[in-house]
């Protein structure tokens, strides 16, 4: 015979095998507090699993074969569309120049959404990340692994209307790099505290390095020196006179910017936290970013 539960009128469960009883669990009001108490903890870690990411992508999510073909659906159920016009850029038709910045948009759109969520990584055909991103809008955006990814914040993920937008800078990786593709995967949420019935959107953008310039031609790659690198106190830099200079954080925020620069500049990093920094140099239309390393 199989157990069975009986309730009887004196508001108690009893558990039986041959009408045996195994323990009586005693429902008065004192115990019943204890099991909403118990239920309410229970329920806190997947109250946490659904709401955690709305603050942006774990990260490895873009559904590129750097990211191991993994994207949203591993938190959100549902099978991936694939969606062919959802990341634009202003990369000139021959392609991209190497260290040269551009402007990445990437975007979401779905009827009666409640809110969107992306992460975007640009990577070569091997699965190797190339390029470096930088936030230009703090409020909507955040880096992911170093300035390799880019997804949403908990303040960008509301639609206006049926669309949202994303964008932010990347600058081209060096010379011979190659075709370089952008990869994003969209959660378009239903927003009903839960992983089904999210639609998610992949979508891919291919470039080409621009082949026609040569690295002599490149030439701030070729004026711009910057010692020593890592830096703990001074970095001098050697540079094209009346340059102009940013240095921005990891997050992509501006830390410095200095005009019309003379040739060879000393820069103060002793204020700075250890990290790395990048160091974009601007003269003549040209843009070159290298990396600083502050220890």
């Amino acid at each position: 015979m199989k157990n069975v539960i009986k309730i009887n009128c004196e508001s108690f469960v009893r558990i039986s095998t041959f009408a045996r009883p195994l323990f009586k669990l005693n429902l008065n009001k004192y115990n019943m507090k204890a099991i909403y108490k118990v239920l309410t903890v229970l329920a806190i870690p997947g109250f946490l699993v659904f709401y955690s990411f709305v603050g942006g992508s774990p990260g490895g999510k873009t559904g590129s074969p750097g990211d191991g073909g993994d994207n949203c659906t591993s938190c959100h159920a549902g099978t991936p569309q694939n969606v062919g016009d959802w990341i634009t850029s202003n990369i000139p038709e021959g392609g991209y120049a190497p260290g040269v910045t551009y402007t990445i948009t990437a975007k979401g759109m779905r009827e009666d959404v409640g809110k969107f969520g992306f992460e975007l990584t640009a990577e070569n055909a091997a699965g190797v990340k190339k390029g470096t991103f930088a936030v230009t809008d703090a409020a909507k955006t955040q880096l992911l692994g170093g300035g390799s990814s880019v997804t949403h914040t908990s303040g960008g993920n509301m639609p206006a209307g049926d669309s949202i937008n994303w964008s932010m800078d990347w600058t081209a990786p060096e010379s011979g790099s190659g075709q370089v593709r952008f990869y994003s995967a969209t959660n378009a949420a239903n927003g009903n505290g839960g992983n089904s019935g999210d639609v998610i959107y992949l979508s891919m953008l291919s470039v080409e390095e621009d082949i026609t310039i040569s690295v002599g031609e490149n030439y701030l790659e070729d004026q711009i020196s910057m010692y020593p690198n890592p830096a703990t106190s001074v970095v001098n830099m050697k540079l094209p006179e009346g340059a102009e200079m940013h240095i921005f954080n990891m997050l992509g925020n501006v830390i410095e910017v200095r005009k019309n620069m003379r040739s060879i500049e000393t820069i103060d990093v002793s204020s700075l936290q250890n990290g790395i920094y990048f160091v974009r140099v601007v003269h003549n239309g040209e843009t070159h970013t290298s990396r600083l390393l502050k220890n």
